[in-house]
């Protein structure tokens, strides 16, 4: 089993003009010999069986984490990406999936804190912590940026994360840099910093490796990450495809705030949130075992307790359609849970069989009171 052992340094915005970059290893040198060059990076998103909550800061920084969570496609596609080419003219040229357009020739202009409500602040962000926005590569050429998310916003799926990696890894590939997943991953953590919204690092891992991974996080500074691919079975991945339900809600809730909340009371030392993100770290290596024995009715049990936890830790993950949804599902499932920090988004569901599935699937689709949509999705394995 191949295992993949990184560190993360935390990294700090020290002011509006000042921003501690990443290290060496990620800073490409541009060839002044110039020649025209396209980039394209697409990524799956990730849906979480346990263990969120121990992957964000400060939880992460003095305490151990685990995440069980798995990369998957959508509706037969990777749904995240980016093309980034090179220009002979100066300057850079944004753009994304909702008509939002930026071009600049003065580059110097970018720089923190970003306005939340600026549509580019995450490729600002990118194009910062890359060291791409530093070096000479502007001075000679210029860039042009599409982004695109086909998901719905407020998903739940690490979709913010999982495009600033994918912009993350074609800027570095563009001018000749890192762009290991282990460095990407933590490149992301420093970007989301940059960007004001904060967040852990399990979103990033999800949609960077391939396949279903148990991720431990290793308390300190410098944060060490160790991503342990689960070698899944031919008939695991059969009934996970037959039983397993990615629904969106059609409820929306962005994950920042909810993250704010949470930080808060664990900064207070509350019992209960420490007691209940414990639980979910055993919970997340119990869900491990349950998959690697090919017992998919343990990994309900897991996924039953792991919501249970995300109501005590934060009230609001949950809303009147989703406990409607759940308990009209119930009775086909083994388990089920919202993915992501909750409160809307999609949610998972584990069906009791294949046959449970399919009936559950019919009954919503034609039940008038559940407005939502059931995906097609795919268990995405290699990159």
């Amino acid at each position: 089993m191949d295992v993949a052992l990184f560190v993360i340094s935390e990294n700090r915005c020290e002011s509006s003009s000042s921003i501690a970059h990443a290290p060496s290893t990620s800073q490409g040198t541009f060839d002044q010999s110039f020649h025209l060059k396209k980039v394209k990076v697409e990524l799956p998103v990730r849906v979480d069986f346990v263990g969120g909550w121990s992957d964000t800061p400060p939880w992460s920084l003095e305490r151990s984490g685990c995440v069980l969570n798995m990369a998957i496609t959508l509706k037969g596609s990777l749904p995240v990406g980016t093309i980034i080419e090179t220009t002979k003219n100066t300057g850079l040229s944004i753009t994304d999936d909702s008509g939002n357009e930026l071009s600049t020739d003065d580059i110097s202009t970018i720089t923190p804190p970003f306005d939340s409500n600026d549509p580019f602040r995450l490729v600002k962000s990118a194009l910062l912590v890359t060291d791409v926005i530093k070096g000479a590569f502007f001075r000679s050429a210029g860039l042009r940026i599409k982004t695109w998310a086909n998901v719905p916003r407020g998903s739940g799926l690490g979709t913010s994360s999982i495009l600033s990696a994918a912009v993350v890894k074609a800027l570095l590939q563009i001018s000749d840099g890192d762009d290991s997943n282990e460095n990407v991953a933590r490149l992301v953590l420093v970007l989301e910093q940059v960007m004001g919204t904060g967040g852990g690092w399990q979103d990033q891992v999800g949609g960077l490796y391939p396949g279903i991974k148990f991720t431990s996080s290793f308390p300190g500074i410098p944060l060490r990450l160790q991503v342990n691919p689960l070698l899944a079975s031919p008939q695991l991945v059969k009934e996970l495809r037959q039983r397993l339900l990615v629904v969106f809600t059609g409820q929306v809730r962005l994950a920042h705030q909810v993250l704010q909340k949470v930080v808060i009371r664990y900064l207070q030392r509350d019992n209960l949130l420490i007691s209940s993100i414990r639980r979910l770290v055993e919970l997340a290596k119990i869900g491990r075992e349950a998959l690697m024995n090919c017992d998919i009715d343990e990994l309900g049990d897991v996924m039953l307790e792991t919501w249970r936890l995300h109501q005590e830790l934060d009230p609001y993950c949950s809303n009147e359609f989703v406990d409607k949804l759940f308990a009209f599902s119930d009775p086909y499932c083994n388990g089920y849970k919202l993915v992501g920090a909750g409160g809307g988004g999609f949610a998972l569901m584990l069906a009791k069989s294949g046959e449970s599935a399919n009936q559950l699937r019919q009954l919503i689709t034609e039940s008038p009171d559940f407005d939502v949509e059931i995906y097609d999705w795919g268990l995405f394995l290699s990159n």
